[in-house]
């Protein structure tokens, strides 16, 4: 089967080191009869009928909005990420403003009214998707053994630059802490030097 995939970003896995992104590139689908669009947007999809009619996508630049193209297709796959479900919750009631659904939270894991300069609503803790922080399983346990912990008295604020995060693909691909690009930047803006060291998984017979 043909493949065709649609990214409203400039590039593919955008949230991953680009040097990763380029390597899965060539990997993953270059030898693969795939096709995609990055930079823009499925501003609608028409359902079709089995074996009569086609899906059709019409496919928008998602930067100017106008109409760049229009696909027609036997099946349409639609994964555009996780919300939040804190609807219907009361949270308006008791002074939380919400943004997209997340809710603010502190260092640790404290609800606060408001992400600008909110305040501390005594008592009350959020973790994993809700506060849209890092959605990962394993970012919400760690944010859950923070919240206890300082439920608990024990200050402990959770280090997201230190989770890792990981791409299902074969082969698999991991990472954790800044991407090189944002490395760059960070020792720009803070006045450090930064070094790059390279290694290959050929040398680890475990890999």
């Amino acid at each position: 089967s043909e493949v065709t995939f649609i990214e409203a970003l400039p590039n593919i896995m955008p949230t991953f080191d680009r040097e990763i992104a380029k390597q899965a590139e060539r990997l993953l689908i270059r030898e693969r009869p795939i096709d995609y669009r990055t930079g823009v947007f499925a501003s609608e999809v028409t359902p079709g009928i089995p074996g009569k009619k086609p899906v059709t996508i019409k496919m928008i630049d998602a930067e100017t909005k106008e109409h760049v193209e229009t696909l027609e297709v036997d099946a349409a796959m639609v994964a555009t990420g996780r919300v939040p479900n804190t609807a219907n919750m009361g949270l308006e009631d008791t002074g939380i403003e919400t943004s997209r659904g997340f809710v603010a939270v502190d260092g640790k894991m404290r609800v606060l009214t408001k992400h600008d300069d909110g305040e501390v609503v005594p008592g009350v803790y959020c973790i994993g998707d809700a506060n849209g922080k890092m959605m990962l399983a394993h970012a919400a346990s760690a944010q859950g053994i923070s919240a206890i912990e300082n439920i608990c008295g024990r200050t402990h604020e959770v280090n997201h630059a230190a989770i890792p995060a990981a791409c299902f693909t074969h082969p698999e691909i991991a990472m954790v802490g800044p991407t090189e690009e944002q490395a760059i930047e960070l020792a720009a803006k803070e006045g450090w030097e930064l070094g790059k060291s390279q290694g290959s998984f050929r040398a680890n017979s475990k890999a």
